[in-house]
């Protein structure tokens, strides 16, 4: 019965062999933390012990805080004493003072510079005594003074050790300086003076370490930890930050920050101020002499030019000229009216009303009009009751011609009064309009004169009251800066993290464990769990093996309360499924290489059967390696090869030898190891002893040299029913999976099916059970292999892999 289909086979196996569910990611990767907890544990203990360390050995830092308030320089005393000068100089210097200018300056390298020379920061003490060095301060027994013209342009670090309360002995590697020195007086180095003096905490033994730092890399240290930043851009509040090993040192260091900062805001306006009045005092001079050249040389021109007040004088000669220009305009009309009516009144033959109210200027001649035009309504009147030839009309029409002549005379003579009017208001206006066209030269240059004179006086008093009010405002000088809150340090410092190097060596401590069971599966090129085989083959698993804890044991199916005997015992009932139980069936066992154990194997397999009442026989046909005999303890003068070369000896009952442990049970040796054993394969001998182990046994049971290295095992494979290829956890490597490939692939055996040995209870990652048979039927195995107290517990909480 052949059977090449996995799941069939399944349904018939034993429940040693089962049809798994696929192992879940999740569920695999728990198994493996649970398999190597002992790992995650050491390396989470490590990692805390570490960080322990880390965390006693790294210098503390404390965080400083301050606030400074930029004030608003509108409500300042300065400012309304001045009322606003500071403002004018800022628009005539382009001065802007603002919150983010103020950052910048306290952020700058001289403030810094400032500090660090008035604090002495760039000396450092530390104690060298004990396991853990740190900086001292105010616990220093000695206190550190330099003494040097020029500035400091590299570091230096001493050693030093106190000798006893007056002398130390003083050490500099790096320069070639080994000398000793007394507290209190100077020592000559090549930089400087250095005098060390003794403070209350002094002691009189110990080692320390004094490091002097340029001026340059203690600028770049404390720059670095320093910081300034609004609180936010609506408001001008600006708080001060330092990074500080020593909080009573960073307070002091911060506040001497501040308080640097508010002087030098404080002196720079009051420089500014005393500048301020040196610069008006100059341009009062020059603006006074300027004044006094341009008032007399006004003087000088009012003098020349008979002047005592040009605008009254202007403007009664333009009144003038207005009105003579205004004379000349009516005379004008009068004359033109004149003579519009001299021409009507000399023509005869219009005999209409003259209009009197045109002439304005003579009543008199008006009067004769009136008479005139009277003389004219009355003939009108007469006409409409007398005729033309009356005497009364014609006596009229006399009267009316001697008025008219009359007044022609009337209005020549006034015509020629106007012309004479006219030419005379012209003369006069020509007279006044040519004094006007003198009067602007001279009042030109009289602006000018008075335009420099009261610029030159406005400049004068401006610069005056600019002087009082800057003096006043020297006095009252303040800085529109103050300090909000005083340099204040942490409850506790802020470095190092206790929680954040804790979390991270935790997770470090897990992480390195699992990366390197990671690594090492990744680079685990040998088969080691289920899923190595199911991946690269689809040949089933006939049986798994456990791993044989005891080296010295090989036969170990007669230890009954074994795991590997009930294993093996499983391998016997899957036999059964794929072998004819009619007939005598010849089972070949093959691997990849030797050491996989299928001598093991075929050995206890035997043996198991035979104890089900079954003759087996167990041909060794290993040839090149026999290892039977070393395996069962006994010695066999007569084996295949021998039978081989010995046609003359055809007794195959000499070659059958019993075993000594089981009645049912035979073996034949492999014999002498012979130079060609490929070729005592291809003996025919071969065949007519299978053929006779056929009929003497129910099994037959053959040991042959591994196929993935010599071909011995292709040449047996025409007697075998079934093969059984061996391999091993952790040994075969899953490339070698590929010959069993090949060997279905191309049907170069006959019912090929895969035994897998060796297999570690703990890790039992082949038959998908996680522990096998470790918690059945209660196997001593188990005991005496895990009889550790510590092991039983955590087998108890590891999690069935299935």
């Amino acid at each position: 019965m052949v059977m090449n289909d996995r799941d069939i086979l399944a349904q018939k196996l034993d429940f040693t062999y089962k049809k798994q569910d696929d192992v879940g990611e999740v569920r695999q990767l728990i198994a493996i933390v649970v398999n190597y907890w002992y790992l995650f544990v050491g390396g989470l203990i490590l990692s805390i012990i570490i960080a322990f360390f880390v965390i006693q050995y790294t210098p503390k830092q404390w965080n400083v805080m301050g606030k400074i308030i930029i004030e608003d320089e509108k409500n300042s005393p300065s400012k309304l004493l001045t009322n606003g000068v500071s403002s004018d100089l800022s628009s005539l210097f382009d001065i802007k003072s603002n919150s983010y200018n103020e950052v910048r300056v306290l952020e700058s390298r001289n403030l810094l510079r400032r500090v660090i020379t008035e604090m002495n920061i760039n000396v450092h003490v530390y104690d060298m005594n004990g396991l853990l060095k740190k900086e001292l301060y105010d616990n220093s027994p000695f206190k550190i003074v330099l003494s040097h013209n020029e500035e400091l342009n590299r570091s230096s670090n001493y050693k030093v050790t106190v000798i006893n309360n007056q002398t130390y002995h003083l050490v500099d590697d790096d320069n070639d300086i080994d000398l000793n020195g007394s507290f209190g007086v100077p020592v000559k180095l090549p930089d400087y003076s250095i005098t060390l003096i003794k403070t209350p905490g002094f002691k009189p033994e110990g080692d320390y370490r004094i490091a002097v730092r340029s001026i340059k890399r203690a600028e770049n240290e404390l720059a670095a930890k320093f910081g300034a930043s609004l609180s936010d851009k609506q408001s001008t509040v600006i708080d001060v930050q330092l990074n500080y090993g020593n909080s009573k040192r960073g307070e002091l260091i911060l506040q001497k920050f501040m308080e640097l900062y508010l002087k030098n805001n404080l002196s720079n306006k009051v420089r500014m101020a005393d500048s301020t009045i040196k610069f008006i005092d100059s341009r009062l001079t020059v603006v006074s002499a300027e004044l006094g050249k341009v008032e007399k040389n006004l003087e000088t021109y009012k003098v020349n030019n008979k002047i005592s007040d040009i605008n009254a004088q202007s403007k009664a000669l333009v009144q003038g000229a207005s009105d003579y220009q205004q004379k000349l305009n009516e005379t004008e009309v009068q004359l033109a009216v004149v003579n519009d009516l001299y021409k009507y009144v000399s023509n005869e033959r219009n005999a209409q009303v003259v209009p009197s109210s045109l002439i304005t200027k003579d009543m008199s001649f008006g009067s004769a009009i009136n008479a005139y035009n009277e003389m004219l309504l009355r003939r009108e009147q007469l006409q409409l009751n007398l005729q033309e030839s009356s005497s009364v009309i014609k006596n009229l029409d006399q009267q009316i011609e001697t008025a008219r002549k009359m007044l022609l005379t009337s209005l020549k003579s006034y015509r020629h009064s106007l012309n004479i009017s006219q030419s005379a208001i012209v003369r006069q206006n020509a007279a006044i309009g040519s004094k006007i066209a003198d009067a602007p030269v001279k009042e030109r240059v009289y602006l000018d004169y008075s335009r420099q004179q009261s610029l030159k006086q406005d400049l004068y008093l401006f610069l005056l009251q600019k002087r009082e009010e800057t003096a006043i405002s020297q006095k009252a000088t303040i800085s529109n800066c103050r300090i909000l809150d005083n340099a204040e340090s942490d409850e506790a410092p802020f470095a190092p993290k206790k929680s954040f190097i804790y979390t991270i060596a935790s997770l470090l401590g897990l992480f390195a464990p699992a990366a390197g069971l990671g690594l090492k599966q990744i680079m685990n090129n040998r088969i080691s769990k289920k899923d190595d085989i199911e991946k690269h083959t689809t040949v089933a698993v006939l049986g798994q093996i456990s791993k044989n804890t005891h080296k010295q044991k090989m036969l170990i199916y007669n230890e009954a309360r074994t795991v590997i005997s009930e294993e093996i015992r499983a391998l016997r009932t899957n036999l059964k499924y794929i072998t004819d139980g009619g007939k005598s069936n010849v089972i070949m066992f093959t691997s990849s290489m030797s050491g996989e154990g299928k001598s093991f194997i075929s050995l206890n397999l035997g043996n198991s059967i035979a104890l089900s009442g079954k003759k087996v026989v167990l041909l060794e046909l290993d040839l090149r390696k026999p290892k039977l005999l070393k395996y069962l303890g006994t010695q066999a003068n007569y084996g295949f090869t021998d039978y081989v070369i010995s046609p003359d000896r055809d007794c195959i009952d000499d070659l059958i030898h019993p075993s000594n442990f089981n009645e049912n049970f035979y073996f034949i040796s492999s014999g002498t190891i012979p130079p060609n054993p490929a070729e005592m394969l291809m003996s025919p001998r071969l065949k007519e002893l299978i053929e006779e182990l056929r009929v003497k046994f129910d099994y037959v049971i053959i040991d042959t040299a591994p196929v993935g290295q010599v071909s011995d095992a292709l040449v047996i494979e025409e007697f075998a029913d079934v093969t059984c290829y061996v391999m091993r956890q952790n040994y075969t490597y899953k490339s070698q999976l590929n010959i069993v490939n090949d060997l279905q692939k191309y049907r170069k055996v006959k019912q090929l099916y895969l035994v897998v040995n060796d297999i570690e209870l703990n890790t039992n990652g082949i038959t998908g059970y996680g522990y096998g048979y470790g918690n059945y039927n209660n196997y001593q195995e188990i005991e005496e292999t895990y009889g550790s107290k510590l092991s039983t517990l955590m087998r108890k909480f590891r999690p069935s892999v299935k």
